[in-house]
C-alpha cells in the first residue's frame, strides 16, 4: 500500500439493511472492512495507529495507517513512535484498536451507531480475554447488535477450495506479517481436535499434503513458495506426492471468504447478541474445563464439519445465492 493513501468515505452506508452484516478482516498488517456478498472490502488501510504533534501549538492528533506527507507540513510526525494494537496476531492495546474502528466505521460512511452484525476474523486460539475485550468495544461503543467470529485462514482456503486452487481436505499455511500459522482443513474433521494433535496415520498425512494452500501476505515474497515446498519435503518419504499452491490472492480471499459466509443463510446461527452478553458477560467466552472444544461460544472454525455435499456459502461468482453452510464450533457444552 503506498504511502499517503488515504481511502475514501463511502456514501451508501445507509441504503444497506440494518440486517446486512459488516465484514471485517481484523489483519496485523492490514484492516480491511467492507459488506457482506460483496466481491472487495469497501475500505482497507493499515493497522496502525500514531499520534504526532502539532508544529506550532504542540496540540496532539491521532493519525490511523499510513501519514500522509501533506501532514508533515503541520505536525512533527517524526517523534511520534508507530504503534499498532497488536502483539503478534492477538490484539492487546485496545485503546489503539478503537481508534482504528472508528476510522474504519467512518470509511464505510457509518454517522453515529453503527447498527449491523459484525463479522470479524482473528488467528487460531485467540485468547478469550481479547475477543471479550473486542466484543465489549464493539457492543458498548458501535451498538451492534450481534458478533460473530471466525479464523482467518479457514476462511482463506474455503473461497479457494470454490476456485479449485485446493482439495476437500488439506492444509493451510499463513504465512503473515507477525506470525505462521499452520491449520488442518477438510471435511468431517474435528479442527479444534487438530490444532492440538494431528493424527499419526501416514494415509491422513499423505492426503492433508496433496493439498497444502499458502496464503497471507508474505506468501508474496519471490521464492517462498519453492522454499516452503523443499523444507516439507524433508519430513516427507521420498517421492511421496506432495502439493502447494498460492492462494488467488493471498491479502484479501480471507476477506472474501468471510464475505461470503456472511452472507449465507446460517450466518445468523453463529452469531452471539448483546442480550447473550449483558446475561452472560465475560463468562460467554471462557471454554469450561471439561469441555474439549476450544475458545468458548464466538468461534467460527469455518467450515471444518460440514458434510459432503453441503454448501458452504463460498462462491467464486460475487453474484451467488447464498446457501445454508457452516458448522458452529466452540459453544459452551450444556
Amino acid at each position: 500500500m503506498p504511502s499517503g493513501y488515504r481511502p475514501d468515505r463511502e456514501t451508501d452506508f445507509a441504503g444497506f439493511p440494518s440486517t446486512t452484516p459488516i465484514v471485517i478482516d481484523n489483519g496485523a498488517s492490514t484492516f480491511r472492512i467492507g459488506w457482506a456478498g460483496e466481491a472487495e472490502p469497501r475500505v482497507a488501510f493499515r493497522n496502525i495507529v500514531q499520534r504526532p504533534r502539532h508544529r506550532s501549538s504542540g496540540e496532539t492528533v491521532t493519525v490511523v495507517g499510513d501519514t500522509d506527507p501533506a501532514l508533515m507540513k503541520y505536525f512533527d510526525c517524526t517523534r511520534s513512535a508507530i504503534r499498532s494494537p497488536f502483539d503478534d496476531d492477538v490484539v492487546y492495546q485496545f485503546e489503539y484498536m478503537e481508534y482504528i474502528l472508528d476510522f474504519g466505521f467512518d470509511r464505510l460512511g457509518a454517522t453515529s451507531e453503527v447498527g449491523h452484525p459484525i463479522l470479524m476474523t482473528e488467528c487460531e486460539c485467540n485468547p478469550s480475554f481479547s475477543r471479550a475485550r473486542m466484543s465489549e468495544l464493539l457492543f458498548e461503543t458501535y451498538g451492534v447488535p450481534s458478533i460473530a467470529f471466525g479464523i482467518d485462514d479457514v476462511f482463506s482456503y474455503k473461497y479457494n477450495q470454490k476456485l479449485g486452487n485446493c482439495g476437500e481436505d488439506g492444509l493451510a499455511i499463513s504465512c503473515e506479517h507477525g506470525t505462521c500459522h499452520v491449520l488442518p482443513a477438510g471435511i468431517d474433521e474435528m479442527v479444534s481436535i487438530s490444532l492440538r494433535r494431528l493424527m499419526e496415520d501416514e494415509a491422513v498425512k499423505e492426503r492433508l499434503c496433496q493439498s497444502i494452500l499458502v496464503t497471507g501476505g508474505c506468501s508474496l515474497i519471490p521464492g517462498m513458495i519453492p522454499r516452503l515446498e523443499s523444507g516439507i519435503r524433508q519430513f516427507r518419504p521420498y517421492l511421496s506426492p506432495l502439493k502447494l499452491v498460492r492462494a488467488a490472492d493471498p491479502l484479501i480471499d480471507a476477506w472474501r471468504g468471510a464475505a461470503a459466509f456472511a452472507a449465507s443463510s446460517k450466518f445468523g446461527r453463529h452469531t452471539f447478541s448483546l442480550a447473550d452478553y449483558r446475561e452472560h458477560g465475560e463468562n460467554l467466552f471462557h471454554r469450561p474445563k471439561s469441555s474439549r472444544r476450544m475458545g468458548g461460544a464466538t468461534t467460527i472454525l469455518a467450515f471444518a464439519t460440514g458434510t459432503a455435499g453441503e454448501s458452504d456459502g463460498i462462491t467464486a461468482d460475487p453474484k451467488w445465492e447464498p446457501e445454508e453452510a457452516g458448522s458452529r464450533q466452540g459453544e459452551e457444552q450444556g
